[in-house]
């Protein structure tokens, strides 16, 4: 299957390449880029204070977008750094502490609507959905709630968890996808990545390239899910991380394959 996944990979390259280059993408991520990557203590900040936040940013952030924040809302404490200079002699600024700011959500702004793009989930049913469940080598379970995920990979079991209410195209497109988690990022080794969102990538190329190779196309939802976690740095982000995804494609495909009866016995 090795030359399948090589013509996959390039679909997959020129796929993001094109998509990145559409108008409505390029105004996504930019928008996207002005929403910061919090701490995780910040996170827990937001969360205690707004459980449903979800687009974070502070009073002038929110109107260089073109929004502002209504009159009479509450704006959710975090920390951020306190720089200074240490020394008269230079210019470089050092941590010295943290000060609070105020950040706000986007459902207590108004204004200019954000961009928005679409990454619909795949319809219809798959052939390959039975086989792709009995070969992996990981228990799997359905269930009727993942907290909006569509399936989940636990690493301390070693399961996958699929949403029940998916359609069979896009459940069987899932399953590669934790698959992918667990060949690449479930043990540590000095290839793995740590990056969340170079991790979802990973997955989810490996989830295109199987597809693709099986013979389905899963490209309308792929490049979408790759470039809200990865934004601008998509396609050069897989042609880095290109022979982790051709190895765990070809490891997922090669136990698709029948056995011989000499394997058999």
């Amino acid at each position: 299957m090795n030359d399948k996944v090589q013509e996959a990979m390039s679909r997959l390259e020129q796929g993001l390449e094109q998509l990145l280059s559409e108008d409505a993408w390029k105004q996504y991520l930019q928008c996207q880029s002005r929403f910061h990557t919090y701490s995780f203590q910040n996170t827990l900040l937001i969360l205690l204070q707004c459980p449903n936040a979800t687009r974070i940013a502070g009073f002038q952030t929110w109107k260089t977008m073109g929004r502002h924040v209504r009159k009479g809302e509450q704006g959710m404490m975090i920390l951020a750094p306190l720089l200074a200079k240490t020394s008269e002699t230079t210019t470089e600024r050092s941590l010295v502490g943290f000060r609070t700011v105020y950040v706000f959500d986007v459902s207590q702004t108004e204004g200019k609507p954000l961009p928005e793009v679409s990454v619909p989930r795949l319809e219809g049913d798959a052939t390959d959905w039975p086989r792709l469940r009995d070969a992996c080598p990981y228990p799997i379970t359905e269930m009727s709630d993942l907290n909006g995920a569509n399936g989940c990979f636990h690493v301390a079991t070693e399961r996958i968890s699929l949403l029940e209410s998916l359609e069979e195209r896009h459940k069987a497109k899932t399953l590669i996808h934790e698959w992918a988690h667990g060949l690449l990022h479930a043990t540590p080794d000095e290839d793995r990545v740590e990056a969340s969102e170079v991790q979802e990538l990973e997955a989810e190329s490996v989830a295109f390239v199987v597809a693709d190779a099986l013979g389905w196309d899963t490209s309308s939802y792929s490049f979408g899910y790759i470039a809200t976690w990865s934004g601008k740095d998509a396609f050069d982000q897989v042609k880095q991380s290109g022979g982790r995804i051709q190895k765990a494609a070809n490891r997922i495909l090669q136990s698709l394959q029948p056995m011989s009866p000499s394997q058999a016995s």
